[in-house]
This record gives structure tokens, sequence and C-alpha cells, in this order.
């Protein structure tokens, strides 16, 4: 996760370096980077920490790292949808650090193994089941609105929509993902997956993950930017993910990590593509202003039908793969065989009717080329290289998708 992470964050900076440079300020690009740096640092650090209470610290400077990113570009949108997310995230970090308060109150520990076996212990005697049930759901709830499951999702689509390109593919790529995988990283080293099953808090984020999967799906559809469709899809995926979790299996969780692994190629590639295709459309996202783009930047519009197959589920296709993982891990729960199995062949449904408007605008010959719309602009050797390296990733995710998810479970078995 934490090559993964370095890798995405990486190509997603150097795929939109010409936005970032036409959006951000000179005199703020300094500390643009300073941020970005920043930011990946804390997401490493949330992977490989083993303590609780660092764990928070680390949660806040993401926050922060975050916050500084979107506003770099400026505007009163962009302040706007900043400062919604800055609250909304203050709000989660309560959650969590109440969380923390409590849970070190109960166990006397910070650190993950030793609070694990103080909960074991609790759990198997029957001590502080009520306690333990409102601290696990505290910091199951802060983890999930920073996730934008919904329905904590309000914000994700703003700041989703109003940041420079670079911004917007790191946040869909990975930083939602780093707190997906604290949460796994909390069931298993903190809490157990026992006392989750136990306490009924995995039957909650599967039920919500399945909600997310549909509500996002239909949001979807729905819009007409591109850039918006890609920020409910987003939060579409997430719940799948969520799902795969809340089955609290070892096939489950396996399932999740694939899934966070595919996403955040997919979509940081995705939103780095649409990204380009605005470049050549007079910097505009809406459908009609992006139709024939692809024909002006057919290395973007490459990626992103890629991308957009991948999301939809075709084989042979890192998405097809993590879809086809969590409905097989389904069939060892009986609640979930007779949902999950369903849910996920129409969230790759739904993801076909709101993907293939935007590829056919993107591909379709517009009526004419127009002063805002050249046949051809010169592309940056960083952004080609990128979305080259993206697609490459993209293909051996789902050629390779078999060891990639053996690596995972050795992974899995090691926090176990």
């Amino acid at each position: 996760m934490a090559l993964l992470f370095c890798s995405i964050s990486l190509l997603s900076v150097a795929g939109g370096l010409r936005d970032t440079y036409r959006d951000v300020p000179p005199e703020s690009v300094g500390n643009y980077f300073l941020m970005q740096n920043m930011l990946i640092g804390s997401m490493l650090a949330l992977v490989y920490t083993n303590d609780i209470f660092t764990a928070f610290v680390f949660i806040e400077i993401v926050t922060i790292a975050v916050c500084s990113l979107v506003a770099a570009k400026p505007g009163g949108v962009t302040l706007g949808h900043t400062m919604t997310y800055l609250i909304i995230s203050l709000v989660s970090s309560c959650l969590v650090l109440l969380s923390i308060a409590l849970l070190y109150s109960v166990s006397g520990h910070l650190l993950m193994p030793n609070i694990l076996e103080v909960v074991r212990n609790l759990a198997a005697n029957g001590e502080y089941t009520m306690p333990l049930f409102v601290l696990i759901g505290l910091m199951t709830a802060g983890l999930a609105i920073k996730c934008a499951l919904f329905p904590f999702h309000g914000w994700l689509p703003g700041i989703y929509t109003s940041a420079t390109t670079s911004v917007s593919a790191v946040l869909a790529g990975i930083v939602g993902k780093c707190y997906l995988l604290l949460l796994i990283k909390f069931e298993y080293r903190v809490f157990g997956p026992e006392v989750m099953g136990l306490l009924r808090i995995s039957h909650i984020l599967l039920v919500l993950g399945v909600v997310a999967i549909v509500y996002g799906a239909w949001k979807a559809i729905r819009q007409s930017n591109i850039k918006r469709m890609l920020s409910y899809s987003s939060i579409s995926q997430v719940g799948l993910a969520f799902a795969a979790a809340g089955l609290n299996t070892e096939a489950g969780m396996a399932a999740a990590c694939f899934n966070i692994a595919s996403h955040a190629t997919g979509k940081a590639m995705l939103f780095t593509a649409a990204g380009g295709l605005a470049a050549v459309s007079g910097h505009r996202n809406d459908y009609n202003s992006l139709r024939g783009a692809a024909r002006r930047d057919p290395l973007a519009g490459a990626a992103f039908i890629i991308g957009a197959l991948s999301m939809i589920g075709f084989p042979f296709f890192p998405g097809f793969a993590a879809k086809l993982y969590i409905a097989i891990a389904s069939l060892e729960t009986p609640f979930a065989i007779l949902v999950i199995p369903p849910v996920v062949v129409i969230s790759m449904l739904l993801a076909a009717i709101y993907f293939v408007p935007a590829i056919t605008c993107i591909f379709v010959k517009p009526e004419s080329p127009g002063p805002e719309n050249p046949e051809r602009i010169p592309m940056p050797f960083m952004y080609r290289a990128s979305l080259i390296a993206f697609i490459a990733i993209t293909f051996y995710l789902g050629l390779f998708s078999q060891q990639v998810l053996s690596v995972i479970e050795q992974g899995l078995a090691v926090l176990g």
C-alpha cells in the first residue's frame, strides 16, 4: 500500500503539472509542492503506524495538507468547498479523538497489539459491551466521514470538482483510501474481527456500503459535468470497498484491499485524463464543451476509456477482478450472498450507463473547432509519461490480479 500511494501520488502530481502552474499563483507554487510532500508523508505514516494517537496526529496533518492544496487554486467557490471540507473533517476528527480517549480509558494502552489483547478479553468476559460498541462506532463513523461513505458524502463532489487536476487525482485516488486502510488496520489490530462481528459494527458497514454503491451510481448518471460524474462514481466505488470490509471475513478484507488498489489507480488516471481533455476544450468540464476532446488529445481519450472500462468492470481489467473477488467473498456469508452479487451486477450496469455518455461525447466529432477548441495542443512530456504509466499499472493489476491478491492476503495475515 505504501508503494501504491507513492506511485499514485507521483503520477498524479506529474500528470497535473500543466494545470498546477496554470491554476496556482506563482508565489504559492513552492508551498503547494511542500503540502504535496506533507500529504504523502502523512499517509505513509498512517500505513505504518502502530500507535492510535500517532494515527490521529497524522490524520490531522492529512486534513491540513488537503485543505491547503485545494485552497491553492484561488476563487470563492474553491474556498467555500475547502471550508466545508474542513468543518466536516473537524467533526469526524472529534469523533476519532473521543473514541481514542474512551479506548485509552478502557484499555490503558495506545499501542495497537496491547489494545487488541485487552479488547478481546473484555469482549470474551462480556465486560464493557456498551462502551466498546460506542467507541468502535465513533471510530468507524469518524473514518467513514473522511472516506465519504454514504450518508457522509456531501463534501466530496464540490471539493473534487473545484480543485486543480493533480489535487483531484490525489484526493480521488489515495486520500480517502488511506482512511479506509486505517479502518481495516484498526479492525485487525485494535478491535479484532470477532468483536466487530459481535457488536454488529461490520453489519452496519455492509448495509451502508450497499446503499452507497447504488446511490453514488444513480447520482453519477444525472451529471453532465465530467468531474462531478467521476466524483459521484467515487462514492459508489467506496461503497464497494466498505461492503467488502463489512463482510468481516479474510476474503472480504482482501477483496476490499484489492478494490483500494484498483480504484486508486483507475480514478487517479481518470481525473488526470479529464484534466487533459478539459485543457483542449477551453478548460471546461461540461459534456457539451468536451465534444471531440479525445480527437484533440488521443492519449487522454485512451486513458479515459481504459479507466472507464475498469470502473465498469470489463474482463481483464482490475475493476472486474475487484468486483469478482467481492462477489466470491460474499459466498461465505449467508445474508450477503443474497445481496452482494446482485448489487455488484447492478453497479456494473449503472457504471456503464454513466460512463457511456462521457465516452461518447469526448469521441464524437465537434460541429466546428472554434477558437477555444484548437485541433491539437502540444502535450507536456510529464503528462504523457504519467498517463502511459497509469495505463501500464492498470493492465498489470488486471492481468496479474491473482498475484496481487496473494500479496494482499499475506499482508493481512501479518496484520492478524
